[in-house]
């Protein structure tokens, strides 16, 4: 086997107060996620977070990610995540949701994760994850669809 494995890692589980401060910010970005405004998103985050989100380059502070949210939702208004899961470990929380928009009339659905590392009750770095080629093809796919409805019915 020529691939490397890191079995030293360990697992450090949250003390009871980071416990705590996960579990609060889970359910506010649940909250906040059911029916989100990018400003309602702000309280999630630190001032001085780290966040990097598809498709952004480089990590952006709290003000560049409401920013990126508040294109996403004039794209996206009735976009919506829902929490499935999450575990905590130290000061980091993995969340794994579910994600769903109408896309030129049509309902989409991805699922993703977000990392994120919290101090108190709210997020200092944040990393996302989804399968983002799949979700271009499915917004396109969707977009083509409805530009055929179109042709079609004129």
């Amino acid at each position: 086997m020529t691939g490397s494995t890191n079995t030293d890692v360990k697992y450090v589980p949250p003390s009871a107060e980071q416990l705590r401060n996960a579990r609060s910010l889970v359910s506010r970005f649940a909250e906040r996620w059911s029916q989100p405004t990018a400003d309602d998103l702000r309280e999630l985050m630190h001032a001085d977070t780290r966040n990097l989100i598809p498709p952004m380059t480089v990590p952006a502070d709290r003000e560049g990610v409401v920013e990126h949210f508040r294109q996403v939702l004039n794209q996206l208004p009735d976009l919506k995540v829902e929490v499935l899961q999450w575990a905590p470990t130290g000061d980091a929380v993995l969340v794994e949701w579910r994600a769903s928009a109408k896309v030129a009339g049509e309902a989409l659905e991805w699922q993703g994760v977000d990392r994120f590392n919290i101090r108190g009750d709210r997020m200092y770095q944040g990393q996302v994850y989804w399968d983002t080629r799949r979700v271009a093809e499915q917004v396109a796919d969707a977009v083509r669809r409805a530009s055929e409805r179109g042709a079609a019915a004129s």
